[in-house]
């Protein structure tokens, strides 16, 4: 058609023609500066609420049954605490899906009932009807959903205390040594019940050398709660199969020097070598000598100490033929006797190390490991087996076992929380401890108040930290721990649970489409509405809970807000299109009119100048989506040079996560090219309209046509 061969030769830059084509390079940079800007935003936020709403589900789940006060009312609930054969003891939803028995009211046994009583609701049999199995057959006859599943939920209080053992450096007047610092740390806690799903997995924090090694060593000590016994550590036949198991599931690459620095041993050392070093004098005698990796490391040593203590002098360490030797500046040298331990310290990296399978075999501590490994000392390497004392791991390869693991981790989630006869049972801890330097296999015990005969005692159930997860916007996220099942019964179970709040025990209803939760909700609401038992039971969506519903009603209002100002936006960057193109019909009056003369038509006219302005919100759209590709795929650089800027960190990791969403959303890509092109077409119309406005005889007659 010739109208696109027209508006082509239109959208190519003359230099008669200066102003318009300077005002359609503005025009498509400001709209691809809006395009980008807006894909930008909404790629982010988008890409934040998703990853808010798998934590929300991953700890709770997409719909959520939980009994209404009239479940607790009911002559089904009820009935328990009155009847033999329920041990007169309230049940709760998991209980009552496991018996074997509707109604365990025997009326020859038990007491009669009391006049006040609730009158049974009963199916057209005449039985009762079980409340919680026609909550579960609401759930399963759900269709159209992949992968649906039912887990009851508990939730209760607690009291956490955990017993932390820390190694830390010390300097006297002749020695580095370290000491053991104990310390510990009392919580008042939710306690929730863990249960395995894929959603659950994403949330959990990655695991660190760190916490490794404060497990490794901590293998060999008993859980804090038998601090009464003398012997704190183990029997070896006790530490040997955990040890084995711990490496069956850990594969250690490096390790590092302790904060006290390993001895390195003399067989390590060369036949020939100069090393820059630190001397510890005692009496004008010196007791230690300090080795460094390098430069960075020996500032990173001397800061522990705020500067160069008086009892240090720097020198030269000199190994020839098997003797060493102490040199000063340009002194003599000084030989050394070869009882004077020699510390080095490396840096965070570490050095290579390989474990010597057969130590592991015979290993009766900790410290009877031995590791092959090879030291980098200033350009030199020393080689040789060292003994797990003073060394921290470093690096680490996490490995794949069919046994149950000491930990959870996002690689492999177990079944449960792994639990431990010395340790105690497994938990699940926050982000806001593992921030306050808890780390993994740290002991310690949950406690609660169970009723006796003549009064109430503490109990304790010895715990250890067995991982991480990060619990995103929930309200009780931080104070929110997970066990397993039966320790969150034992514990719940000590309070009287009709004064329980009714979401602490209820249905967690998992599945993978959470864009289905409405259709979900539908099919259970009818199925327990045509049950007639609807009135003991709440189904709530995601979007629907307490500690959420204001969030998500607001992250709609802000995305909503947002793509208001963003059409305002793409209309204002669009308004140049208009602009230029009356500046080009002003241009082409002449050949408007000769074209006119020719036969065409109105709305060959008005094609022209619409396909002009649509190819210029083509243009700048192209341009602004690429500029945010690149921008998404490099987000993390763009976010730490704005928190330089601004002098701290601009994004709270608490609320947006370790680094900001970069994955592209086709939906905001989609709206925006639909709105700018759709604006560009219709900013043409106006020129259009003047184009076509124009009369041919009067165009050439000005022209001396």
């Amino acid at each position: 058609m010739f109208e696109f061969s027209v508006a082509c030769k239109y959208l190519i830059p003359r230099r008669r023609q200066l102003s318009v084509s300077i005002i359609s390079l503005v025009s498509i940079l400001v709209i691809s500066l809006v395009v980008w800007l807006i894909i930008v935003f909404f790629s982010v936020t988008d890409g934040l609420e998703k990853n808010w709403i798998q934590k929300l589900t991953a700890l709770t789940a997409p719909i959520r049954v939980t009994p209404t006060p009239a479940y607790y009312q009911s002559y089904y609930y009820q009935v328990d605490s009155i009847s033999e054969n329920s041990d007169y003891l309230l049940k709760t939803i998991e209980e009552k899906w496991q018996s074997h028995s509707t109604d365990p009211y025997e009326a020859d046994y038990d007491q009669q009932l009391p006049a006040t009583w609730p009158a049974a609701d009963l199916d057209r049999e005449g039985k009762v009807k079980d409340l919680v199995k026609l909550a579960y057959q609401a759930i399963e006859q759900v269709k159209g959903v992949k992968k649906i599943e039912a887990n009851s939920f508990e939730i209760t209080t607690s009291h956490l205390d955990l017993f932390l053992k820390r190694k830390s450096p010390l300097l006297s007047s002749s020695h580095l040594y370290s000491t053991t610092v104990f310390s510990s740390l009392s919580y008042a806690a939710y306690l929730g019940n863990f249960t395995n799903q894929s959603q659950l997995s994403k949330t959990l924090l990655p695991l660190s050398a760190q916490d490794f090694n404060n497990f490794l060593i901590g293998l060999e000590w008993k859980n804090h709660l038998d601090e009464q016994e003398k012997e704190k550590i183990l029997s070896p036949h006790v530490i040997n199969p955990r040890l084995q198991e711990f490496f069956k599931a850990l594969q250690i690459t490096h390790l590092k020097t302790a904060a006290l620095g390993v001895v390195i041993p003399f067989q390590f050392l060369p036949k020939q070598a100069r090393f820059d070093c630190w001397m510890i004098l005692k009496n004008n005698k010196i007791a230690q000598i300090i080795l460094v990796s390098s430069a960075a490391e020996e500032k990173a040593f001397l800061s522990q100490f705020s500067g160069q203590p008086k009892n240090m002098e720097k020198g030269k360490l000199i190994i020839e033929e098997q003797q060493l030797f102490w040199q000063k500046d340009s002194s003599s040298a000084m030989l050394l006797h070869k009882t004077v331990p020699l510390l080095y310290f490396s840096d965070p990296q570490g050095f290579e190390a390989n474990l010597v399978q057969q130590s592991l075999v015979q290993a009766e501590r900790v410290g009877d490991l031995l590791f092959e490994v090879q030291i980098p000392i200033q350009g030199k390497f020393l080689k040789g087996r060292l003994p797990f004392k003073n060394v921290e791991i470093a690096g680490f390869k996490q490995l794949k076992t069919e046994q149950q693991k000491f930990w959870l981790d996002p690689l492999d989630l177990a079944i449960s929380l792994p639990s431990n006869k010395e340790l105690g049972d497994g938990i699940l801890l926050p982000k806001s401890f593992k921030d306050a330097g808890i780390l993994l296999g740290d002991t310690g015990s949950l406690s609660y108040y169970s009723p006796t005969a003549t009064t109430i005692q503490e109990q304790l159930i010895p715990v250890y930290v067995a991982g991480f997860y990060d619990p995103g916007i929930i309200p009780i996220g931080g104070k929110f721990i997970l066990a397993n099942p039966n320790v969150v019964s034992l514990v719940r179970s000590s309070y009287q649970q009709e004064d329980t709040n009714s979401l602490s025990n209820g249905i967690n209803v998992q599945f993978e489409e959470l864009f289905k939760a409405n259709l979900v909700k539908e099919q259970i609401t009818s199925f327990l509405k045509a049950k007639g038992v609807d009135r003991y039971w709440q189904v709530q969506t995601y979007r629907e809970y307490d500690f959420a519903k204001e969030i998500m009603q607001e992250l709609q209002s802000q995305k909503y807000l947002f793509m208001l100002i963003a059409v305002v936006i793409i209309l204002v960057a669009c308004s140049n299109i208009i602009s230029m193109l009356i500046i080009l019909v002003n241009d082409k009056k002449y050949e408007i009119g000769i074209l006119r003369a020719m036969g065409a038509t109105s709305v060959s006219i008005s094609v022209i100048f619409g396909v002009v302005g649509t190819a210029i919100g083509i243009c700048g759209s192209l341009l602004g989506t690429l500029l945010a590709i690149t921008t998404l795929a490099n987000i993390d650089l763009l976010v730490s040079f704005l928190s330089a800027l601004q002098g701290h960190q601009m994004f709270s990791s608490n609320l947006y996560g370790n680094k900001l969403p970069s994955e592209l959303s086709y939906e905001a890509l989609l709206f925006v090219l639909f709105s700018t092109i759709l604006t560009s077409l219709l900013a043409g119309i106006v020129p259009a309209v003047k184009a076509c406005l124009v009369r041919p005889s009067t165009t050439l007659r000005a022209s001396g046509g």
